[in-house]
């Protein structure tokens, strides 16, 4: 009992501890304090960080309500899981499937109605801890290459296994992150992507051939190869049609340079200069065909000869349309293409000469989570979910223009829910969409307890998911709020433009406005409504904080950055310079000043209660952003709203995150907002109608 007042009142004291040990630098002009820069380190956080696991810890013993019950409920929830990342190959199909009690999902290949495990994460570890992070079969199913990684670290180790159980393949290759695997068509090896052992950056595509040492294999393409930059993104692909290999080459998060391996060496065939991105391609009759926004912000489809590659020699196949292009396949004769309408999924089939369309009715108004076909075959599945439907695999009928399950799991009892889209102004009149799930006795009276998200970058859409937090959190009387923010991909290239770089600020306006439609349409008040988001979604949590603390109760930051200031110094953080900036850039300096969060803290504010969720093992956002920024949090508030900060130990930025690691932290996180909303008052906050 001392021992542990001693730590919750040295946390209570640390802040001064680190202030005292904090720097200010001089930047371009700019004089940047930087107080918890003691926080950078293990050694330097260690103390802090024990300090508030307890204060965390205490808080919640604390917390009315029953936990128990409402951990059930979840645990009960997240046991629908779904299936994900499904795939065609040799008229076989394969899919990542979670059901019942497992932690991790399991990788299936299914066989007319037949399906069979290949592999188990539970069978390597019980404890949950390893995942299957990607895998890619062989063009004929009979082998598929794998990825395994411990502690959500995503630091994959490939693996080769036959699809028939008999053994094969021993080796195992290391540094295979986020790898990509392209199958040589008599599959007696393939080409994939690693890293220099250790780097976060310079990705580089080898062949590797099977029994070889995967320390020997053949270097194909990469920094030094290419002329590429360190934080280039290099994909290979292989069409077996043609036997034709190619290497999209992502620069940045708006331009693709594409590659294509000629006579043993590779070619460069639509330069980065054309300033436009450019998808996944498919070899037609000696032509690419490929998905772009050049000259089209909502994307097309184009024929190009790699002889003649230039612009003006394209034919168009697919013109834009209204709305986004948002995936692309061939499956035989046909190409199929998903389009986001108001971020909801609509799926296309074309003549492989862009005539004869049709659509193709999709189950609700949900989203396709991967779309795959075989060229040869004509085979075409996809994986499908909604708010109210579990993620499921299904077989598309290209002639029927039919959509068919093929491995599903039970949805729950969703009969009193409904799925509204609407849109609401935002404050430069730009019309946003806005997904809302909530019961059909809903009353606009203002006071429903309501739980908002939100993203706004790198081109991603937050189309309609299933999430068993949101159910629970609609089960239980609330309202979930989806904001399409600028700065995703639901309206196409000219959207993602406006919420990066300098345009960031939109963003952050674009999500204040949501919460004031909210209130103003009477859906929830200000001491009514919690916030959310993770990663690029906690960097807004931390701009909602310091920027419009008067328009909600309650914030739960996941993983998320603050410090945009020394973001790029933590790897591989300088893979996102081109959709934030850099302070190390005299121009972008002070706008990144301007929006960040660790340094827009003001003391004497009265902060809402802020939850911070980080994770020791995380590869791509350091905890250090989540510890830097609730200690200044804590030392600036005039408030007595809880300023608490948990980070877990064996988990990563959320892939392969366990079952119930995803319910701990949840739990946590409703709990947590339970009672800061329990404290709402009758009246509504006059700053919204600002």
């Amino acid at each position: 009992m001392k021992t542990s007042l001693l730590l919750l009142l040295s946390a209570l004291a640390l802040p001064g501890l680190a202030t005292a040990t904090g720097a200010t630098e001089r930047l371009h002009g700019y004089e940047i304090g930087d107080p918890f820069r003691a926080l950078e380190t293990d050694d330097g956080a260690a103390d802090w960080i024990a300090a508030q696991e307890l204060k965390a810890e205490a808080y919640f013993d604390a917390l009315p309500g029953d936990a128990q019950a409402m951990a059930k409920r979840l645990d009960e929830l997240s046991r629908i899981g779904g299936v994900v990342g499904v795939k065609t190959a040799g008229g076989k199909t394969f899919y990542v499937k979670r059901t019942g009690d497992l932690e991790q999902g399991i990788l299936y290949v299914r066989e007319g109605r037949k399906e069979r495990a290949l592999v188990d994460p539970a069978a390597l570890d019980a404890s949950g801890k390893v995942a299957l992070d990607w895998y890619y079969p062989s063009p004929s199913g009979k082998l598929v290459a794998y990825g395994l990684s411990r502690d959500g670290s995503e630091e994959s180790v490939l693996h080769v296994l036959r699809v028939d159980g008999k053994e094969g393949w021993k080796e195992t290759i290391p540094d295979t992150r986020h790898s990509a695997v392209a199958w040589l068509k008599d599959e007696s090896g393939f080409y994939y992507t690693r890293y220099p052992s250790g780097d976060r950056y310079n990705r580089q595509v080898f062949l590797h051939r099977q029994g070889a040492d995967p320390a020997s294999d053949e270097y194909v393409f990469g920094p030094d190869v290419g002329n590429l930059d360190k934080t280039d993104w290099t994909e290979v692909q292989i069409s077996h049609e043609g036997g034709k290999v190619f290497f999209p080459v992502q620069k940045g998060w708006s331009v693709t340079e594409l590659w294509m391996l000629e006579d043993g060496e590779p070619k460069k065939i639509l330069p980065a200069s054309l300033g436009a991105l450019f998808g996944d391609p498919i070899w037609v009759d000696g032509r690419i065909v490929i998905q772009t926004n050049h000259q089209a912000p909502k994307s097309k489809v184009v024929s190009i000869d790699p002889k003649n590659p230039a612009p003006e020699n394209w034919r168009t196949i697919v013109p834009e349309g209204e709305w986004p292009i948002h995936r692309l396949t061939r499956a035989g004769g046909k190409l199929a293409l998903v389009r986001l309408v108001k971020a909801v999924a609509h799926l296309e089939l074309y003549d492989l000469d862009g005539r004869n369309r049709k659509e193709v009715a999709l189950p609700d108004i949900g989203s396709v989570g991967s779309l795959d076909g075989d060229a040869k075959s004509g085979a075409l599945v996809l994986s499908f979910m909604s708010p109210l439907r579990p993620s499921g695999a299904y077989a598309v009928d290209s002639k029927a223009g039919k959509v068919s399950e093929l491995a599903t799991v039970p949805a729950p009892k969703t009969a009193g829910l409904v799925v509204e889209q609407i849109e609401y102004p935002s404050y430069d009149g730009t019309w946003v969409p806005m997904l809302l799930v909530h019961r059909k006795d809903l009353k606009l009276d203002g006071s429903n307890r309501t739980l908002l998200t939100g993203y706004g970058g790198f081109n991603i859409s937050l189309d309609p998911r299933f999430s068993p937090s949101a159910l629970y959190w609609v089960e239980q009387g609330g309202v979930y709020a989806v904001a399409n923010l600028r700065g995703g991909s639901e309206l196409g290239e000219a959207w993602h433009d406006a919420g990066k770089l300098a345009n960031k600020h939109q963003v952050f306006r674009d999500f204040e406005y949501a919460m004031r439609h909210l209130v103003r349409a009477g859906y929830t008040r200000p001491d009514r409504l919690a916030i959310t988001g993770g990663s690029n979604g906690g960097l807004l949590m931390g701009a909602m904080m310091t920027q419009a603390p008067e328009l909600f109760q309650a914030c739960v930051g996941r993983v998320g950055l603050y410090d945009m200031i020394r973001y790029q110094k933590f790897p591989p953080a300088e893979l996102w310079i081109d959709e934030y900036g850099s302070s190390d850039d005299p121009a972008q300096v002070g706008y990144l000043l301007g929006y960040s969060p660790y340094h827009q803290v003001m003391a004497g504010v009265r902060y809402p209660a802020f939850l911070g969720l980080t994770a020791k093992v995380d590869t791509r956002v350091s905890w250090i952003h989540t510890a830097k920024f609730v200690a200044a949090l804590q030392e600036a508030t005039a408030g007595d709203a809880p300023i608490l900060f948990h980070i877990e130990q064996k988990a990563g930025h959320g892939q392969g995150k366990g079952r119930s690691d995803r319910v701990k932290e949840d739990v946590m996180m409703f709990r947590f907002i339970d009672a800061q909303l329990a404290k709402a008052g009758p009246t509504t906050s006059s700053a919204v109608a600002r």
